[in-house]
């Protein structure tokens, strides 16, 4: 029949039909209110690096608890303050730090002389065998029996090693040693900045990749409801609907895993921290592209000389030096001099006829010096065993302190390489998130003039999806390398 005499009734259908269309083909209302809601674009003059901080929860999602306030954000800064203070390494390492000072203070006591005072009091009752006392008085001669007799006595005495070499040495060993315990408190102390500033990133990746996770959805079920309003008026097939059904479907899977791996990372940021598990936790989720990369040679100078594990391996290696010193010069004469003085008080209660019982007190000052030398012959073989021990020991540390400046070397140069890769990705996934969001909104504009296929307009919602998991990854990543090139050089010291 020819178009211009269908009925009335017909034509009206296809006015209907046409406003239908339409009508399904709108943005809807969200999107039109908010331009660009359904893209990720960064900011006029800067890079795309910073995603929405909260995207709007997806229809039948899960609620996310209360929203912690901006002000109550716990910064990078503050994260590693706290994990400082609560982490068990740290601490472990602070204990064995205060130990090797005890132990270097302690050493001062081959060194510094010895002063120690006693009170002594004695108490006698002699038998009468030997009771009898004679008494001699200006006028006469008495003798008598004694009762009892009371000693008291107070004592001073010094002693010191004048001349010895062992005591020296062994205290310049405590005191290397106590430095090399600082040094490693040091190491640790990093390597906990370290692993809190990895797992603080992966906090940031997971809630930011959670973020694209949400739009992905968002867009998923946008798409749905266009593909179930055009299959209504016939325009699409009933495939279409159903690629849109399980594309929705796979992007909430996606945001659900999204949403689960934000606590897995945030309990693991809480355990590395040494707070409890239940304790309230919001970082910042911001992520920025300032990372430099530094100049490989410098950096591995830079840890050669102040990587504090190199400091302790030196200390520890000096340390042994010192000790076989010592056991060598164990066979030196050794000079010790003690200085005493005791004063007593005697007092004698003797029982004369004619008298009665009589007191007589006498006083007595002692002055004692002693000066001794020695000299050690022949002990069994514990010098020579000693000697044998330390330089042992000496050999072991300066192998261990050859052995980490290779590595040490080897891990910045790693570090440095990741670092330079973990860069050039930013760029890379910066280039193809623009070209995804590009890609996007050409095939979305295809598929509602009715030339591109509902296919393709989900292959570029995928890519999209990717490109911007990509490129959250990517500077995620960057910042870890950063933070390991840190750790590995050591100049920063917390």
């Amino acid at each position: 029949m020819i178009e211009g005499f269908k009925p009335l009734r017909a034509q009206a259908a296809l006015v209907t039909g046409a406003i239908v269309v339409w009508m399904a083909l709108m943005p809807p209302a969200r999107a039109a209110a908010q331009p660009g809601a359904d893209r990720v674009e960064a900011p006029s003059g800067a890079a795309p690096d910073s995603l929405p901080a909260g995207g709007p929860a997806p229809t039948g999602a899960a609620p996310s608890g209360p929203q912690t306030r901006a002000g109550e954000r716990w910064s990078l800064a503050r994260v590693v303050a706290a994990a400082l203070e609560g982490n068990v390494d740290a601490r472990a390492a602070h204990a064995r730090t205060v130990q090797a000072r005890g132990s270097a203070l302690r050493a001062w006591s081959g060194i510094l002389p010895s002063v120690t005072g006693q009170l002594i009091y004695n108490h006698i009752v002699p038998d009468k065998q030997s009771s009898l006392t004679v008494v001699y008085t200006p006028t006469d001669t008495l003798s008598g029996l004694t009762k009892r007799e009371q000693l008291q006595t107070a004592e001073a005495g010094v002693r010191s090693n004048l001349f010895s070499v062992p005591a020296w040495s062994e205290k310049r060993r405590q005191s290397l040693l106590r430095r090399g315990a600082e040094e490693s408190e040091a190491e640790a102390r990093n390597g906990v900045v370290y692993a809190v500033k990895q797992q603080y990133f992966a906090l940031v990746k997971a809630e930011r990749l959670a973020e694209v996770a949400r739009e992905s959805e968002r867009l998923a079920r946008d798409e749905e409801s266009r593909a179930e309003a055009l299959f209504e008026v016939g325009t699409v097939a009933r495939g279409d609907v159903l690629k849109a059904r399980a594309r929705r479907a796979t992007t909430q899977l996606d945001r659900i895993r999204a949403d689960n791996q934000i606590e897995i990372q945030r309990s693991k940021l809480k355990q590395i921290m040494g707070v409890k598990p239940g304790a309230a936790l919001e970082i910042d989720p911001t992520l920025g592209e300032g990372v430099a990369l530094p100049d490989s040679g410098e950096s591995v100078r830079t840890a050669l000389s102040s990587r504090p594990e190199l400091s302790r391996a030196s200390a520890v290696e000096r340390a042994a030096r010192s000790g076989l010193f010592g056991a060598r010069s164990e066979r030196l004469p050794k000079v010790v001099g003690d200085l005493a003085v005791d004063r007593s008080k005697i007092t004698d209660r003797v029982s004369v006829s004619g008298f009665g019982d009589l007191d007589f007190d006498r006083y007595a000052t002692e002055w004692q010096g002693t000066v001794r030398l020695t000299l050690p012959f022949f002990d069994g073989f514990a010098l020579e065993g000693g000697m044998k021990s330390a330089k042992g020991t000496l050999l072991e540390a300066e192998a261990q302190r050859r052995q980490r400046e290779v590595d040490v070397a080897v891990e910045v140069q790693q570090a440095w390489l990741s670092m330079r890769e973990a860069v050039q990705r930013i760029d890379v996934a910066k280039e193809g998130l623009a070209s995804a969001e590009e890609d996007y909104s050409f095939s979305k504009g295809r598929y509602e003039l009715g030339a591109g296929t509902f296919l393709d307009l989900l292959n570029a919602q995928v890519n999209l999806a990717q490109a911007k998991q990509s490129y959250v990854e990517a500077l995620a990543d960057a910042h870890v390398a950063e933070a390991a090139l840190e750790q590995a050089v050591g100049s920063r010291r917390y």
